[in-house]
C-alpha cells in the first residue's frame, strides 16, 4: 500500500505526549464521548468541539477537507463551563482539550455529538499522567456534552436507570439523575439532565475535596456548576437546522458483511474458525450512545463463533470526512506515537497506527465521504502484517461501497 508519510496515531486513551502538546497549545478555557470491537468503546459507559482559542492549530488538512458542523445551539465552551466556576468546583489550573481525545480516543463515534450540532467540552489537569495498561490514577478534569433534539434518546436512558427523576422532583432541569462517589482526590460526579429537548451529560473527575467529605457534601459542592450549565442551555436559542453531509457522500451499507464477509475476514486474518458478523452492541445507555444512533453511525464486529473475541471491528460515521480531517490534524500536531499515511485503491484518505502491543491497530479511512475505521487486535501479528491485512479489507470494502 503506497506512500507512508509519518504522523501520529489516535488511541482509545489519550497518551502523555498528546496531552502535553495539547496542553501547551491551550489556554485554561474549556473545549467537546457502547461492548466494543477492537479499539471500540462501550455504550454502558458515559463517553466524553474544541474551543478555537484553547486547542493548537492543527496541521494543514487536505484541500478537499469537508465543511464541518457547528453548534446548533450556538454554545461556546468558555461560556458553557466558566473557567472560574470549574476551578472552584473541581480543581484550579484545568486546561482545555478536545473532548473526543480526552476520554475515548479520536475514533469516528467520538465525533457523533458534534456532527449532530451538539457541544462537547473537556478539560484536564496539566499534570495528567499516562495510565499503565489502561489503569492509573483519576486525572482531575471534566467532560460536558450537550445534545439537542434528544428527547427520545434520553427517554431510553430514563427507562434503564431507576434513579432518574422528573418534573418537580428533578434536582436539575426538567429531568435528571446524578451521583457522586469516591473520596478525596478520587472523587467523581456524573449527571444526566434534560432541559426541554436537550440532553446534558456532565462528568467531573478528581474533585479537590477533603477525604472526610460525604458524597452528599461533594454533590452540594458541584451543584452551582451544574446549575450554571443548565441555565446556559435553557437560555440558548432554538436549535438551528441539522448539518447535512456533502451531497456526494455515499450511504453506509445496511449489512456489516458489505465491509467484509466472514470468508474474507477468515482469509485476511488467517483464521479457520466460524465467524459471526453483525452489529456491535452492549448494555446500558448514555448520551454518546444516543448520539451514535441519531447520527446513523455504525459499529460492526467479526467474532469467533460462540465467543466475544473479535478478529475485526468497524466503526463508521456517515459523512464523517470532516471528523477524520480533524482527527488527523490533531494527531499530526501532537508528535505522539508513529502512524503512517496510506494509499489504498478506492479510498480517499487513509492512515494506520497501533495503540500498545496488546490493544489494537486501526486503519482509518475516508470512503465515499465517510470516516470508516477498521480495527484488529494488535497482538495478533506485527504491525506491518496487520496494516496489510486491514488494507486488503478496506480496498475490498471501498470497491463495494463506491464502485
Amino acid at each position: 500500500m503506497g506512500h507512508r508519510g509519518t504522523h501520529q496515531a489516535s488511541g482509545t486513551l489519550v497518551t502523555t505526549a498528546l496531552l502535553v502538546l495539547l496542553l501547551t497549545g491551550c489556554g485554561s478555557a474549556p473545549t467537546e464521548n457502547p461492548t466494543s470491537a477492537p479499539g471500540g468503546t462501550s455504550p454502558s459507559e458515559t463517553p466524553t468541539a474544541p474551543d478555537a482559542s484553547a486547542t493548537p492549530t492543527p496541521a494543514a488538512t487536505p484541500a478537499d477537507a469537508a465543511t464541518e458542523p457547528s453548534s446548533r445551539l450556538g454554545l461556546d465552551c468558555a461560556v458553557l463551563v466558566p473557567e472560574d466556576l470549574a476551578a472552584e468546583t473541581v480543581i484550579a489550573g484545568l486546561v482545555a482539550l478536545p473532548a473526543a481525545a480526552l476520554a475515548f480516543g479520536m475514533n469516528p463515534l467520538s465525533f457523533a455529538v458534534e456532527q449532530l450540532g451538539g457541544t462537547a467540552c473537556a478539560a484536564t489537569a496539566p499534570t495528567a499522567v499516562e495510565p499503565v495498561d489502561g489503569v492509573g490514577p483519576i486525572v482531575p478534569g471534566y467532560t460536558v456534552q450537550v445534545l439537542p433534539d434528544a428527547t427520545e434518546q434520553y427517554a431510553r436512558y430514563a427507562e434503564l436507570y431507576p434513579g432518574v427523576t422528573s418534573g418537580a422532583e428533578s434536582v436539575f432541569g426538567d429531568s435528571s439523575s446524578g451521583a457522586c462517589f469516591g473520596r478525596g482526590a478520587e472523587s467523581m460526579c456524573t449527571n444526566s439532565i434534560l432541559v426541554g429537548s436537550t440532553w446534558i451529560e456532565v462528568t467531573l473527575r478528581g474533585i479537590d475535596v477533603d477525604a472526610a467529605q460525604s458524597d452528599d457534601a461533594v454533590a452540594a459542592r458541584v451543584a452551582p456548576l451544574l446549575e450554571s450549565i443548565v441555565a446556559t442551555v435553557a437560555a440558548a436559542p432554538a436549535p438551528a437546522p441539522l448539518w447535512t453531509a456533502p451531497a456526494d457522500a455515499v450511504a453506509l451499507p445496511e449489512e456489516c458483511a458489505v465491509y467484509a464477509s466472514a470468508d474474507e475476514a477468515r482469509s485476511a486474518f488467517e483464521r479457520t474458525e466460524e465467524l459471526w458478523v453483525g452489529p456491535s452492541g452492549g448494555g446500558g445507555w448514555s448520551l454518546a450512545a444516543g448520539a451514535w444512533v441519531m447520527s446513523g453511525a455504525q459499529r460492526c464486529s467479526w467474532l469467533l463463533d460462540n465467543s466475544d473475541v473479535a478478529v475485526l471491528g468497524v466503526e463508521a460515521l456517515p459523512g464523517g470526512a470532516w471528523a477524520y480531517d480533524t482527527m488527523t490534524g490533531l494527531v499530526a500536531a501532537s508528535d505522539q506515537t508513529e502512524s503512517t499515511d496510506e494509499t489504498i485503491p478506492g479510498v480517499e484518505r487513509a492512515s494506520f497506527g497501533c495503540v500498545g502491543s496488546t490493544v489494537s491497530c486501526h486503519l482509518d479511512t475516508v470512503i465515499g465521504g465517510n470516516w470508516v475505521r477498521f480495527s484488529t487486535d494488535s497482538s495478533a501479528a506485527d504491525p506491518d502484517t496487520l496494516r496489510d491485512r486491514l488494507g486488503r479489507i478496506a480496498e475490498a470494502a471501498a470497491a463495494r461501497l463506491v464502485g
